[in-house]
């Protein structure tokens, strides 16, 4: 299976093959389909392996930024079109959060305009995380905490809004972190295994800020 993550500056592709797990990221605000794709030829020639022999494909569906999701929305359809294979798109914040050290898990992404993108998730037993509730968009003054649990929290929601997310709710974090593709390949293939996956026409990011496509 291959992953493309680029729902933030931080661009990642990985490639799982004969359980090994190759993978590639580097810091790129301004990525391009083309230095993904660039990228994924790199992977693929250390894997020694080629496109023809993959099962599926799995990209961050977002929330994040919307440049970048589409270029792993596009590379994952194109891909997908061009082999006959399914697609396996997963959360960028639960990849986020399976990145955290703790079990119940504050995943936030700058969204800039003073708002984040956040989720709740915990860990299962079988050490994958899992929604509690559904993700949001919103100022991270507004974020509101479950009862009866100690969250951990991860992202750059965390590094730009100290002060509500950490002093003000008390939630200790992860600095510095945003989602991978070796993470999103941890998830795809649960996924794909309990049949969560879709055609290529149905890879679609998600965005949750409304007027986003209108260049908002």
């Amino acid at each position: 299976m291959l992953a493309i993550e680029t729902a933030t500056p931080i661009v990642s592709v990985a490639l799982t093959v004969g359980g090994r797990v190759f993978e590639r990221c580097v810091e790129d605000p301004a990525a391009r389909a083309e230095d993904v794709l660039e990228r994924l030829q790199v992977l693929l020639n250390e894997a020694e392996t080629s496109l023809v022999a993959l099962d599926a494909i799995a990209f961050g569906r977002g929330p994040g930024s919307f440049t970048g999701l589409r270029v792993a929305a596009a590379i994952a359809q194109g891909l997908a079109y061009a082999q006959g294979l399914p697609v396996v798109p997963i959360s960028s914040l639960a990849a986020l959060a399976q990145e955290a050290t703790g079990d119940d898990i504050l995943a936030a992404i700058d969204a800039r305009r003073d708002e984040v993108y956040y989720g709740f998730f915990t860990r299962s037993e079988n050490g994958l995380v899992e929604p509690v509730g559904a993700e949001a968009l919103g100022p991270p003054a507004l974020v509101r905490l479950p009862e009866g649990r100690a969250y951990r929290g991860i992202g750059s929601g965390f590094d730009h809004y100290l002060q509500e997310l950490h002093v003000r709710h008390g939630v200790s974090y992860d600095a510095h972190k945003a989602p991978g593709a070796r993470a999103i390949l941890r998830l795809a293939h649960a996924a794909f295994e309990r049949g969560a996956w879709v055609d290529a026409a149905q890879a679609l990011p998600i965005y949750l800020r409304d007027n986003v496509a209108q260049g908002a």
